[in-house]
């Protein structure tokens, strides 16, 4: 594991053993940490997300909710995302997405290029009715995460 030198919380950096894998849809596997917060990771480092990836993960996020009985917090670390394609922007704007709203308390996006910080823009001008922020490193995505509980 590699912890820069910044000052970092050591509660906050996680290894992957306390992370419970939970599914894998498309080039991202969802994860559970200790705090209950779901973790979206990808698989590799050129990442492809489609429509159909993003309607499997809110059927997932949905059905997982819904199993919980609880509303979720979920961080997704999109660095990685060097393309969205059009098709996979237009269904950010569908109607499955925002129907999910009930499900989540909060979803922290982690970006750090262009293409994530535009996904991030289009994120947040789209889905209307979600506790949604923008942050360029994990370990505060996670504090903002574990205030709402």
């Amino acid at each position: 594991m590699y912890i820069s030198s910044q000052n970092i919380k050591p509660h906050i950096i996680m290894i992957t053993e306390d992370l419970q894998l939970l599914k894998s849809i498309g080039p991202i596997e969802y994860y559970l940490r200790p705090d209950k917060i779901l973790v979206g990771k990808f698989t590799n480092n050129s990442p492809q997300i489609t429509a159909e990836n993003i309607s499997d993960t809110l059927q997932f996020f949905k059905e997982y909710s819904l199993q919980t009985q609880k509303p979720l917090c979920i961080l997704i670390n999109f660095s990685a995302l060097k393309h969205l394609p059009l098709k996979a922007r237009h269904h950010l704007r569908s109607e499955q997405v925002k129907e999910f709203s009930p499900y989540s308390k909060g979803i922290a996006l982690v970006i750090e290029n262009s293409i994530s910080k535009l996904l991030g823009n289009v994120l947040l001008s789209v889905v209307k009715g979600y506790n949604l922020k923008l942050f360029t490193q994990e370990e505060k995505a996670i504090e903002w995460l574990q205030s709402f509980d």
